[in-house]
C-alpha cells in the first residue's frame, strides 16, 4: 500500500508543471490569417509532437525515478527489516544471554549451597571428632592421673620395705609403680638404688639411666649411677676398661655433688663417701681423705664417714689419729643402732670400731647383731664387711699383730656361703 501511494505521489509531482504549461499554451492561441493557419497548424503539430516526445521522455524519467523510488523503498524496507530482524536477533541474543546467565547463576548458587552443605558436614564431623577426642583425652588423662597417683602412693611402701631390709619386696613394689607410671624419675631412682644394693648392677644402671632420660639434671640419679659404675669397675680386672669405668663413675659423682654438695643417698649417707671410696681404690689417699671429710661435714652424726677416715689415717701412717677416730666411730655407731635397730651399716661400723680398739667381747655381740640385721637379699653388704675387716687387719700390722680379727672374718664368710647355698637350693 505504501508503495502505491509513493508511486502516485511521484507521478503527480512530475506531471503538474507540464500540464499547467500545456493548458496555458493551448488556451491562448494567436489569431492569424487563413494562409498562416496551415503553417501555424503544422507548427502546432510539431510543437505537440515535441511536447509528446518531451512527455514521453519525462515519462521515461518518471519510470526511472519510480524505479529508484521503489529501489529506495526496498532498501528502506530491507534496512527496516534488517533493523527489525537485527533487533529481534539482538533481543533474542539478549534473552538467551539472560537465560544463560540465570542458568549459570542457578548452577553457581547450587554449587555454593552444596559447598556450604559439605562444609557444614565437615564442620559437624570435625566437631564430633573433636568432642570424641576431648572425651577420650579426658578419660586417658583421668586414668593416667589415677595411675600416677596410685604409683606415688606405692613409693612410701617401697621405702618402708627397704628400711626393713626387705629388698625383694621393695623392688617388687617399685616395679609395680613403674607399670602404673613409667615416667616418674624418682621411681626409677628408687628401684635402681635397691637393685644396686641387691647386686643387680645391670638393672640398676638401666633404671638410673632412664631416670636421667626423663630428668637430665636429676642429681640423685647422677650420683647413684656413678656409684653403680664404681661397683661395676670393682668387679673388673686391672686395665684400661676398669679405669675407663672408674673415670665415668668419678665424672657422674662430681657432676652430682657440684649440683648438690649436701646430697645424700637413700640410706642417709653423703655421696662424698662414695667418691672417697673410689679414690681409695685408686690409691689416691689424700683425695679420699678430703672426700670423706666432706662427707663428715654433711653427716656429722653418722659413723660411716669416720669409719672410713680411721682406716685412711692409718694408711697415712697416723695410728693415733686412727684410734681416736675409731673411738668416735664406736660412740656414733652405738647411738645409731639404738635409734634404729635395723641399721645394718651402723652395726657393721660398731663391730669394726670395737675390733680396732681390741674390744673382742663387745665385738661378739656386735657381730651377732650384724648377722641378724644383714639384708638377706644383699650378699654385697657382708662381702663389703669382709673387705673392711681385711683392710683393718693390714692397717694394724697383719694377722700376727691382730689375730683376734680373723675369726670374725671367717664367721662372716661362713654366713655368706650359707646364704648363697640357701639361694641356690631355692
Amino acid at each position: 500500500m505504501r508503495r502505491w501511494l509513493l508511486l502516485i505521489t511521484v507521478i503527480s509531482l512530475l506531471s503538474l508543471p507540464e500540464i499547467a504549461g500545456a493548458q496555458d499554451t493551448v488556451a491562448t492561441p494567436t489569431p492569424t490569417p487563413a494562409l498562416d493557419q496551415a503553417g501555424d497548424l503544422q507548427a502546432q503539430l510539431d510543437e505537440a509532437q515535441r511536447l509528446l516526445d518531451e512527455i514521453t521522455a519525462r515519462g521515461a524519467d518518471s519510470d526511472r525515478a519510480l524505479d529508484i523510488a521503489f529501489n529506495m523503498l526496498g532498501i528502506f524496507e530491507a534496512i527496516g527489516f534488517l533493523v527489525t530482524v537485527g533487533g529481534g536477533l539482538l533481543a533474542a541474543f539478549g534473552v538467551l544471554r539472560l537465560f544463560s546467565a540465570q542458568a549459570e547463576l542457578q548452577k553457581a548458587r547450587e554449587r555454593f549451597e552444596q559447598e556450604i552443605e559439605t562444609k557444614e558436614r565437615e564442620l559437624d564431623e570435625m566437631k564430633e571428632s573433636l568432642e570424641a577426642n576431648i572425651a577420650t583425652s579426658a578419660a586417658l588423662q583421668h586414668r593416667e592421673l589415677s595411675q600416677a597417683t596410685l604409683a606415688l602412693s606405692l613409693l612410701p611402701l617401697g621405702e618402708r620395705q627397704y628400711r626393713a631390709q626387705d629388698f625383694q619386696g621393695a623392688m617388687d613394689t617399685y616395679r609395680r609403680a613403674l607399670e602404673l607410671d613409667d615416667q616418674n624419675p624418682v621411681t626409677h631412682l628408687r628401684l635402681g638404688y635397691v637393685c644396686t644394693q641387691s647386686g643387680l648392677l645391670d638393672e640398676a644402671r638401666f633404671h638410673l639411666t632412664r631416670a636421667l632420660d626423663i630428668e637430665p639434671d636429676f642429681a640423685a640419679a647422677l650420683a647413684a649411677l656413678g656409684y653403680v659404675y664404681r661397683r661395676i669397675a670393682e668387679k673388673m680386672e686391672q686395665g684400661v676398661e676398669r679405669e675407663t669405668m672408674l673415670n665415668q663413675a668419678e665424672g657422674r659423682l662430681l657432676e652430682a655433688l657440684n649440683k648438690s654438695p649436701k646430697l645424700v643417698d637413700d640410706d642417709g649417707e653423703s655421696w662424698w663417701g662414695s667418691l672417697g671410696g673410689l679414690y681409695r681404690r685408686r690409691n689416691q689417699i689424700e683425695d679420699a681423705i678430703r672426700a670423706y671429710e666432706r662427707a663428715a661435714e654433711v653427716t656429722p652424726h653418722s659413723s660411716y664417714p669416720f669409719s672410713n677416715l680411721a682406716l685412711l689415717y692409718m694408711q697415712a701412717s697416723d695410728r693415733d689419729k686412727m684410734l681416736a677416730t675409731y673411738r668416735r666411730v664406736e660412740r656414733l655407731a652405738r647411738g645409731e643402732t639404738q635409734a634404729d635397730v635395723d641399721n645394718y651399716w651402723a652395726h657393721a661400723d660398731l663391730l669394726t670400731a670395737q675390733l680396732a680398739l681390741g674390744k673382742v667381747n663387745q665385738a661378739e655381740d656386735a657381730l651377732q647383731s650384724v648377722l641378724d640385721v644383714a639384708p638377706v637379699d644383699s650378699p654385697y653388704v657382708l662381702e663389703l664387711l669382709v673387705d673392711t675387716l681385711g683392710r683393718l687387719t693390714e692397717a694394724l700390722g697383719g694377722s700376727r699383730t691382730a689375730p683376734h680379727i680373723e675369726p670374725f672374718v671367717e664367721r662372716v664368710r661362713a654366713e655368706i656361703a650359707r646364704r648363697r647355698n640357701g639361694q641356690n637350693g631355692a
